[in-house]
């Protein structure tokens, strides 16, 4: 099971678009475009930050960047601009710290760094604790445990995984924020995924009803395209639970008729290799073995494809940091050059100052000693 692409701004954002053309400020523009139209918001930013004067402005420009960047699905200008953002912010800005790893640590796991995706979610963690976070910023701190919940659902610890749902469900039940309640839906959804991996269906299907969502029944505002996809999902794990429980037929049902619905859409999802996935097994247990073999072909093929698009983008990611690591010796060279050379020129000034001055020194030394000579 991936994770969801949350297809809200995860950490900062404006609702809308309204009023931007009154925007002069290209800072403020920028931040009020990033949910409407990131592509936009990222090229405004991108502009204005070639001009940006001092540290808060370039740190707010850096993080629109970091954050379009992100809903944009580019990781490799997540990783430059959200990098560049941490060596701006200071130190006593530890919300926006807390935003920037979060969002760096979401962006690593999203290209199979596990690893990496632990030590920036773990810096993270380790600052919510700072007394510098106000207890209203309860939803960021959902953020963070979700993250990791998902983190060690990837790296297949599932216990370690529910006790991280568990805290960010508590946060994101006190919070106010209005994005509270779907990312609320996202942890109760995943969190339910993890329990069917535990075989503990009877669970499982309780938060797999807190994460259903009932637009009739509720005055929260829904993006379409996600109450689409959580509904989605849930099929998906009502399917998983049928087959762990071997009622293929029931199983079978719903995953055909989501492959159905899938069959015009350009767009190939990651749902689509799951189903592939409980197909394959579901025909393997009823001894259908022509049609596992069909289905098992058609997810390793899948799977090989991710795996291979991980590969690019690490490779991508190696190149940029080997660039940016010989830019960055360049310029730690030059300015050594620059110091050595200033530092020669400040020595050669004082060595000739002292000579002249020694010289000087003497010269007056040969008048006196020719006056006193004069004199006897």
């Amino acid at each position: 099971m991936k994770q969801i692409v949350i297809l809200l701004l995860f950490f900062f954002g404006f609702l809308g678009n309204a009023g931007t053309q009154q925007i002069k400020n290209p800072v403020d523009k920028a931040e009020k475009l990033m949910l409407a139209n990131p592509k936009s918001a990222f090229q405004i930013a991108e502009k204005a930050y070639q001009n940006s004067p001092d540290r808060k402005t370039k740190l707010r420009l850096l993080f629109v960047m970091t954050n379009t960047s992100s809903m944009l699905q580019n990781p490799l200008n997540v990783i430059r601009y959200g990098n560049e953002a941490l060596s701006v912010v200071n130190d006593n800005d530890v919300v926006t710290k807390i935003k920037v790893l979060g969002i760096l640590g979401n962006t690593y796991q999203a290209i199979k760094l596990n690893e990496k995706t632990r030590i920036y979610l773990d810096k993270a963690e380790l600052l919510l604790s700072s007394p510098k976070i106000p207890d209203s910023l309860t939803y960021i701190k959902g953020n963070i445990y979700y993250l990791k919940a998902m983190n060690y659902f990837n790296s297949l610890d599932s216990d370690i995984a529910l006790s991280y749902f568990d805290k960010a469900i508590n946060q994101y039940l006190s919070s106010k924020h209005p994005y509270a309640e779907l990312n609320l839906k996202l942890a109760y959804l995943n969190r339910a995924f993890t329990l069917i991996e535990q075989k503990n269906l009877s669970q499982a299907l309780e938060s797999l009803k807190l994460a259903g969502i009932n637009t009739r029944e509720t005055s929260q505002i829904y993006p379409p395209q996600f109450v689409d996809l959580q509904s989605e999902f849930i099929e998906l794990a009502k399917a998983k639970i049928y087959s762990v429980q071997k009622n293929t037929d029931l199983s079978n049902g719903i995953l055909l008729k989501m492959l159905e619905r899938r069959k015009n859409s350009p767009v190939r999802d990651d749902i689509e290799n799951d189903v592939y996935k409980i197909l394959s097994d579901n025909y393997l247990i009823t001894k259908d073995i022509k049609k596992h073999d069909y289905y098992q072909e058609l997810y390793l093929k899948r799977l090989a494809q991710t795996n291979k698009d991980a590969a690019v983008w690490v490779n991508k990611l190696i190149a940029q940091e080997k660039l940016h690591s010989k830019i960055e010796s360049d310029r730690i060279r030059s300015k050594y050059v620059y110091s050595i050379v200033l530092s020669l020129v400040i020595f050669l000034s004082l060595f000739i100052y002292l000579l002249m001055r020694q010289l000087r020194i003497r010269r007056k030394r040969s008048l006196l000693e020719k006056k006193v000579l004069d004199h006897l």
